[in-house]
């Protein structure tokens, strides 16, 4: 049997193939590296993501899922709170990748809501209160054993408290909350206080805060600014009246 030397279409075709077979292998070979921690130079915003997977799940012992790569920062979420979108802030340096993230907030959020729940208790009665970690990496040395007290002193977070108490004494009141998270120690950047119904506060639930927020859903807010640097509240209450058809 002759055989049939390949002409030159052929040869040129079957050279394509190999040239996308060894770029996809490669590809795929990268992928794998990185998502079991060998260090590589990030090509792609893919490469980021599977790299920060990797690291959260080795420094925290759960699965997370890639969102979205921002500038300097990757957006994930563990897989048991998709609710949750952690931020990891990555730098570059002699040719390696490194990272930090925000995770720890999210961890000790329902431990330091509990915690300012009953500080305030005493003057709003029935509340309801909500932490919500700012989109900076927290100390490289924060992890899922780091103790409330020990986050609150060194991290970001906005503290935002529902209540439905009378407004008679509404900066007084907030005054008191002010005196106790600096007396505690607990340096929230920004504290806030909103007067709503008693029936909006008993079915409020955290995911409608931005809408409540846009829509000024309320009687009053009440806020405060805590300046990290002299470690106390700026002088400045801020007193916002809500939408003037809200509870009619």
């Amino acid at each position: 049997m002759q055989k049939r030397r390949l002409s030159q279409n052929e040869q040129g075709i079957i050279g394509i193939i190999l040239v996308i077979a060894f770029i996809v292998g490669l590809v795929f070979l990268r992928g794998i590296l990185v998502k079991r921690g060998v260090r590589v130079v990030m090509l792609t915003e893919l490469d980021y993501m599977n790299a920060a997977e990797y690291y959260m799940q080795k420094k925290y012992g759960e699965k997370f899922e890639g969102e979205y790569v921002l500038e300097d920062s990757i957006y994930v979420h563990p897989k048991s709170n998709p609710q949750w979108h952690v931020v990891v802030e990555f730098y570059s340096e002699n040719g390696l990748t490194y990272f930090g993230d925000n995770y720890v907030g999210y961890l000790k959020k329902a431990e330091l809501e509990k915690y300012i729940y009953e500080l305030v208790k005493p003057i709003y009665g029935e509340c309801k209160v909500y932490t919500q970690p700012w989109g900076f990496s927290l100390d490289d040395s924060f992890n899922k054993d780091t103790d409330i007290m020990t986050y609150v002193s060194n991290s970001d977070y906005t503290t935002c408290i529902f209540t439905d108490k009378n407004v008679e004494n509404i900066e007084k009141n907030f005054r008191k909350v002010c005196d106790t998270f600096l007396d505690k120690n607990l340096q929230s950047d920004k504290l806030y206080v909103l007067y709503v119904t008693k029936e909006d506060l008993n079915k409020f639930e955290e995911y409608r805060m931005d809408y409540i927020f846009n829509k000024c859903d309320y009687y009053y807010r009440i806020s405060r600014l805590y300046d990290k640097v002299d470690k106390t509240w700026l002088d400045n209450i801020d007193i916002l009246e809500g939408d003037k058809d809200y509870g009619k």
